[in-house]
C-alpha cells in the first residue's frame, strides 16, 4: 500500500470501529430519553425542542422525537413497564429483540458518509502540521506544537465539511423531503454566511477539545510507556494509545463541556417550537454562555457532564488505539512486501 494512504485509511477504519461500538450505547441512552419520564429538570428551551441531539463520539446529529417515537414498537402497557434509567443492558436487549440488531445502529449511515473523511482528513492533517512544526521550529515545546497541529487540523476539517454537515441536518430534520441537490441549492443561495451557519458553535467547542486532547496525548505518551511492561514494543504503543487517548479525551471533555453546552443550547433552539427560544440561537456563542452562566450558572455550565465523559472518553481511547494499531498494521504490511520484493 502507499504509504500516503496509510494514515487516511487507519484513521478511517478508527472511525468506523469507534461508531459501530459507541454507536449503540447512544441508541439505547436516547430511547431511554423518549421512553421514560426524567426527574432531571431540563430548560425549557429543551423541552419544547422537537429533536434530540444524538452523538456516537464522532459527530452530532439531530434526529427528530416523532421519528424515535414511531421507531419504538412498544405498546403503552410495555412502556409502563419499561426498564428505569440504568438498565442500559436490559434496554438494549428489549431494542434487539422488539426490533432487530439494526435498531442499534439507527442514523448510522448518514453519520459515516460524513464522519469518516472528517476524521481521516483530522488525523493526517495532525501529523502532517506537527511533523512540519518540527521541522520548522526544531527547539519548540512538543506541547505547544501538539496543541497548534491539533487546532488548526480541527478547523481545517470543520471548515471543509461544514456545509456537507448543515445540509445533512437539515435532510433527518423530518421537515421536508427535498432531495441531497435541492438542499444544496437552497444552501447555496443563501451565500457562504449560510452555508457556514452554526460553524462558530462548533469550532468554539472543537478547536479548544482539540488543542487539551493532543497536548494531552503527547503528554501522556512518554509518562505512561516506561509504566507498560509488555514485551512487544508494537502492542505496547497500542495499549498506551488507548490509555492515553481515555485519559486525554476525559481531560479535555471536562475542559470544554462548556461549549458543548453551548452548541446543545443552540441546536436545540434551532429546532425549538418556540418563536422566542428559536430567536435565541441567532446569538453567538460567547452570548450564550454568558446567558447560560447568568441564568443557571455553574451547574448550568456543567449539565449532562458526567454521560458525556462516559462516552467521548471512550470513544476517544478506541479512536486513537484503532488508529495506531491500524498504522502498525499497514506498516508491517508494507515492510513485508518489500521484502519480498528485494527477495525476488
Amino acid at each position: 500500500m502507499d504509504e500516503h494512504w496509510r494514515k487516511p485509511l487507519a484513521a478511517s477504519i478508527g472511525a468506523v470501529l469507534t461508531s459501530l461500538v459507541v454507536t449503540p450505547l447512544e441508541v439505547v441512552k436516547t430511547r431511554l430519553q423518549v421512553q421514560v419520564p426524567s426527574a432531571t429538570k431540563v430548560p425549557s428551551v429543551v423541552q419544547q425542542c422537537s429533536h434530540y441531539n444524538f452523538s456516537n463520539g464522532l459527530m452530532d446529529t439531530m434526529l427528530p422525537k416523532e421519528q424515535l417515537l414511531r421507531q419504538c414498537k412498544c405498546s403503552a402497557e410495555q412502556l409502563s413497564c419499561a426498564p428505569k434509567p440504568n438498565s442500559v443492558l436490559n434496554t438494549m436487549a428489549r431494542i434487539v429483540r422488539l426490533e432487530g440488531p439494526l435498531a442499534l445502529y439507527a442514523g448510522l449511515p448518514p453519520t459515516l458518509l460524513l464522519a469518516v473523511p472528517s476524521t481521516a482528513l483530522y488525523f493526517t492533517s495532525y501529523e502532517l502540521l506537527l511533523s512540519k512544526g518540527k521541522e520548522l521550529v526544531p527547539g519548540a515545546n512538543h506541547g505547544v506544537l501538539a496543541m497548534l497541529a491539533g487546532a488548526l487540523a480541527r478547523t481545517g476539517a470543520a471548515s471543509v465539511f461544514s456545509p456537507l454537515e448543515l445540509i445533512r441536518v437539515r435532510m433527518q430534520s423530518g421537515e421536508s423531503a427535498h432531495s441531497f441537490v435541492t438542499h444544496t441549492r437552497l444552501a447555496a443561495k443563501g451565500g457562504v454566511r449560510e452555508l457556514y451557519h452554526g460553524l462558530g458553535a462548533t469550532l468554539a467547542r472543537d478547536i479548544p477539545f482539540s488543542a487539551l486532547y493532543w497536548l494531552g496525548i503527547e503528554s501522556a505518551k512518554p509518562f505512561l510507556t516506561p509504566r507498560v511492561h509488555i514485551e512487544s514494543a508494537q502492542k505496547r504503543q497500542v495499549v498506551v494509545a488507548l490509555l492515553a487517548g481515555m485519559s486525554a479525551g476525559a481531560f479535555a471533555t471536562v475542559a470544554t463541556h462548556p461549549f458543548d453546552v453551548v452548541k446543545t443550547r443552540k441546536q436545540a433552539s434551532m429546532y425549538s417550537a418556540s418563536k422566542v427560544a428559536a430567536s435565541d440561537a441567532g446569538g453567538s456563542a460567547l452570548q450564550m454562555l454568558q446567558q447560560v452562566w447568568q441564568q443557571e450558572g455553574f451547574a448550568g455550565l456543567y449539565a449532562g457532564l458526567g454521560p458525556r465523559v462516559a462516552k467521548v472518553a471512550p470513544a476517544c481511547a478506541i479512536m486513537i488505539g484503532t488508529y495506531e494499531a491500524a498504522k502498525l498494521a499497514f506498516e508491517r504490511g508494507g515492510a513485508a512486501g518489500e521484502g519480498a520484493g528485494n527477495g525476488a
